[in-house]
């Protein structure tokens, strides 16, 4: 479904490449774990096959999604993708929200630009999402501003924008990293339980090893630009080759199996 070869990005103020020749494939339904460091190089790539890099970056190599290459579409086609085939769930909501939009609108949007439904329909169709990521209440999420939903609700509805349209592949972006444990696991379980019914692929980016664990199918560990090692997880996770790998293993604390880290990510 989505093969890059040699991807290699440059930005303009930088000498060192982002990314230097990523070359990792991934079929349907799969569940793929990008796990690294900050800087090193996930968001890129991920940009890199919604097509949403700057300008002004250099690009080389391809990302082929069913045989077409996206870093040569036309932006009309890139729309196309966008959101219906491919989609993303961000970090932080309020990225992808408005906040002086309700965000039924705002889902509904997603789906008009690339359905064509009756108002009525668009409007049961999120509604339908909405009960899918778990929300109660959903005429008053629906009706609602950003700023009046939680951030567990806000999550939840990010997530049903990006699935509004059933795309064959999600890409999320360290998803749970600005939440609290409790929360985290909620939006972690929400994610497993949406992608055994609707059976998207998805790329899951995180820092966090044992986000991935038991939840991701394969594993490519990202390291100043480059693919430093992967395999199936639970492969990975056992024997690790790398000695990068090893130590973002042992920053998983035993008590509570999340990573430790001693600086700011």
């Amino acid at each position: 479904m989505l093969h890059c070869q040699r991807l290699t990005v440059n930005y303009a103020s930088v000498t060192k490449p982002a990314l230097c020749e990523i070359d990792f494939e991934m079929g349907p339904g799969e569940v793929v774990g990008i796990l690294g460091e900050s800087g090193c190089g996930k968001t890129t790539l991920a940009l890199s096959i919604l097509g949403l890099l700057p300008a002004a970056v250099r690009v080389a190599g391809s990302i082929l999604f069913h045989e077409q290459d996206l870093l040569h579409l036309s932006e009309s086609r890139l729309r196309s993708i966008r959101g219906a085939q491919i989609s993303l769930i961000h970090q932080e909501p309020g990225l992808s929200l408005s906040p002086v939009t309700r965000v039924g609108e705002q889902i509904s949007e997603v789906l008009r630009a690339h359905r064509s439904m009756k108002r009525i329909l668009r409007e049961q169709e999120c509604k339908a999402m909405l009960g899918k990521v778990q929300l109660g209440d959903v005429d008053r999420i629906y009706n609602a501003y950003p700023h009046q939903l939680s951030g567990g609700e806000l999550h939840r509805v990010a997530i049903a924008q990006a699935l509004i349209c059933r795309p064959e592949l999600v890409i999320c972006d360290e998803p749970t990293s600005s939440l609290d444990v409790t929360i985290q696991a909620e939006i972690l379980s929400l994610l497993r339980e949406l992608k055994a019914k609707l059976g998207m692929a998805m790329i899951f980016i995180t820092h966090n090893p044992a986000l991935l664990a038991g939840f991701a199918d394969r594993v490519l560990v990202m390291y100043d630009g480059r693919v430093v090692e992967e395999g199936r997880v639970a492969q990975v996770f056992r024997r690790p080759l790398h000695s990068y790998t090893k130590e973002l293993l042992q920053l998983v604390t035993p008590e509570s199996g999340r990573l430790a880290f001693h600086h700011e990510n």
